[in-house]
This record gives structure tokens, C-alpha cells and sequence, in this order.
């Protein structure tokens, strides 16, 4: 069969989880028909309509962009607005658009990652909390015959995901008990007579943020007219899935020469830092994009350099009371070295279609005078 665009989603969702995305965020598929047989995909940081129309004179069927090309809801798509004008374009020239944001930037060997690596940093870990680490278990207490079509919803709704391992449910036999009022239509039995039915309690753990999603695909799946379902928060959420990360150098160096390496790595010709570069750093925090936010988090954490992008005028502040020495190597600049990984990753996933990184101007939109 060949591949669809729906397939490179598919794939697409492998690497970088749509559960692991913050709730705000809006990843997967966003524009285009997921049957359209797709052969070669470009992988941007940004879609523009430059690339929109680069796409369609090479014979893509598909942008894959690391950041979504629409934020919030669109209450109407004309072409007198620049997100219309895109989606119009893009729709025209037969260009499917899809983006893995946040759930990249989080998702094991994702945006964060690179970032890591790029550095060598060792002992890696996340370096804040997201949102979407809050973990809730759904118990859905379903007969045999429903098992496997629940725990399929379960599974396609984002829940059942533990680390690298997807599909994860535990269940146990029991019996349940019911009596039908006058107006129910059991799946089992008959209204007013006192039943009792083997069932499963089915278990799975979801992230919070898809958790009435899951509950509705369970509904959906579910044989009885009223299946029994409860949903438990726990406390404490996934420790390994964060925004950024922090990690040891192999060895202590000024931060002079690791903001030279930073240079070099990310191909950018500036940054902007803060604090004593003379000072000598082993434990670095890095998050790329858009990471001023977190200099409190890369602080605690014991971080003595932290590499971002984005950074404001008080947080650099900040920082520099903190005694941290910040690097802003740019948002576009701490985010590129994924993009290449990604395709790369991709084609290895999806054989079949060609994927061609785009190239990303170090700067992003933003060019000094």
C-alpha cells in the first residue's frame, strides 16, 4: 500500500507523542486530506508561503513544521488575513500541513535532546515540569467480548503510554452488578431484573490533559449503555517528561570556551550572555526556543550555565542576581539542530518517502542591522 499522509502523522506520532504536547498547544495534522498518497515531505521550523509554494514546485505532498501554523481557533479563513492566505495557499497547491511543537520539544530524543547532545552533556534529565507530565488512571470496567476494541480507543486516545512503551493496560476479573430501571436498555440481561455479569477492571494511565478524550473513546468502544468508568489523579505526574534539560559536562571548563562551542554547534555567529564568563561550569541547563521562564528552574536545579533563546530583559536580570550565566543563543538558533534529526528519524521510520530538512536562517525572521 503507499504511504498516505495519514501514515507519515502516524509515524510522526511515534517519535514525538500528541499526549506529551502542553494543552495549549495544537499539533498532528492541521490542514489537508490524510488519504492523499504521499511520497516526499519537507521538515521546517516554520511554514510560510514561500515554503508552501517551494513544496508544490518540488512535489511535496506534506509540510511537517516544528511550530504549528495556527495557534487558536480561526473563526473564518479568508485571504485577507496572513493565516488564511496560507491555508488557502497551501490547500490549493494539494500541501498537507502538520507540526510537532511542545510534544517535540518534551518527546525523548526530541528538540531538548539535541539540544543535550550537542554539548555532551551526561546524567541528562528534564529540566522543568510540563503540563502535560500530569497523569491521571482511568479504570474502565468492561465484559470480555469489549476488551479489545476498548483497549484499542484507549490506546489511539493517548493513554496506555509508560516511557518508550505504548499499549500498557493491567486488568483483573471481577463481577459486575446492576439492576436496569424501567427506561434502560442493558447490553446484558433484562430492565428490573437484578444482574450479575463477569467483567474486567481495565486500567491505563493517561496524561490529565486527554483524559476526558480517553474517557469518551472508551464510551464510544464500549457495549453498555452506561459503562462505569472512574478516573484517579495521581500525584507527582511522569518525572521523565519535561520541558529542557540539564546535565554534566565531562569535564568542568569556563564558560568562555562553552559559549564558543555553543557558536560553533549551532552555526550561529552571536549570542547574547549574561554573567561572568570566566566562571567554570560543568552542570548546564538548556531548553530550546523559548526558555526565559526557566532560569528559576536551571537555578534550583544547580545549573551554573544555562543555554536558551528568547530571553528578556528581566529575566536576564534575574539570572544575573541568581549568579547563573546565561546564554541566549536565539530562538530559532536553539531549535534548528532538530530539524535535520527529525527527518532523518522520519525516513528511517517511514520508507517509501523522502523527507528534506529546510534550511533555517540562525536568526529566525529576526536579522541584526
Amino acid at each position: 500500500m503507499s504511504p498516505s499522509v495519514a501514515t507519515v502523522v502516524e509515524t510522526l506520532h511515534t517519535i514525538a507523542p500528541p499526549s506529551l504536547a502542553e494543552p495549549w498547544d495544537n499539533v498532528g495534522l492541521i490542514a489537508g486530506d490524510p488519504a492523499t498518497p504521499c511520497r516526499r515531505v519537507l521538515v521546517s521550523l516554520d511554514v510560510d508561503a514561500a515554503l508552501v509554494r517551494r513544496a508544490a514546485r518540488v512535489g511535496a505532498q506534506l509540510i511537517v513544521s516544528h511550530h504549528p501554523p495556527i495557534f487558536t481557533p480561526l473563526l473564518k479563513i479568508t485571504a485577507d488575513t496572513p493565516s488564511g492566505r496560507l491555508l488557502l495557499g497551501s490547500v490549493r497547491a494539494g500541501v498537507a500541513l502538520a507540526a510537532a511543537h511542545t510534544n517535540y520539544d518534551i518527546a525523548p530524543g526530541g528538540v531538548s535532546d539535541v539540544l543535550a547532545g550537542l554539548l555532551g552533556l551526561r546524567s541528562v534529565e528534564p529540566l522543568t515540569r510540563a503540563e502535560s507530565s500530569a497523569q491521571a488512571k482511568l479504570v474502565v470496567f468492561t465484559p470480555a467480548p469489549d476488551l479489545e476494541a476498548v483497549i484499542r480507543a484507549l490506546s489511539a486516545a493517548g493513554a496506555g503510554v509508560i516511557g518508550q512503551y505504548r499499549d500498557c493496560t493491567f486488568r483483573t476479573p471481577g463481577t459486575g452488578t446492576f439492576r436496569g430501571l424501567a427506561d434502560s436498555c442493558p447490553t446484558v440481561g433484562q430492565a428490573g431484573r437484578f444482574e450479575e455479569v463477569p467483567e474486567f477492571r481495565l486500567e491505563a494511565v493517561v496524561p490529565l490533559a486527554l483524559a476526558e478524550r480517553a474517557i469518551a473513546a472508551a464510551r464510544a468502544a464500549h457495549s453498555y449503555e452506561e459503562p462505569a468508568i472512574d478516573l484517579y489523579p495521581l500525584a507527582g505526574g511522569r518525572p521523565d517528561v519535561g520541558l529542557g534539560r540539564c546535565g554534566d559536562l565531562p569535564r568542568e571548563c569556563p564558560a568562555s570556551r562553552l559559549v564558543r562551542q555553543i557558536k560553533q554547534q549551532l552555526g550561529v555567529p552571536s549570542v547574547r550572555t549574561v554573567g561572568d564568563l570566566r566562571r567554570m561550569v560543568r552542570r548546564v541547563a538548556v531548553l530550546g526556543g523559548s526558555g526565559g521562564k526557566s532560569v528559576d528552574d536551571a537555578v534550583r536545579r544547580g545549573c551554573q550555565l544555562y543555554v536558551t533563546g528568547d530571553v528578556s530583559h528581566h529575566q536576564a536580570l534575574a539570572a544575573e542576581a541568581a549568579g547563573l550565566v546565561l546564554v541566549d543563543a536565539g530562538h530559532a538558533g536553539t531549535e534548528a539542530p532538530a530539524i535535520p534529526v527529525l527527518a532523518r528519524r522520519l525516513s528511517e521510520l517511514c520508507p517509501g518517502v523522502r523527507f528534506t530538512p529546510a534550511a533555517v536562517r540562525p536568526g529566525g525572521p529576526l536579522q541584526c542591522g
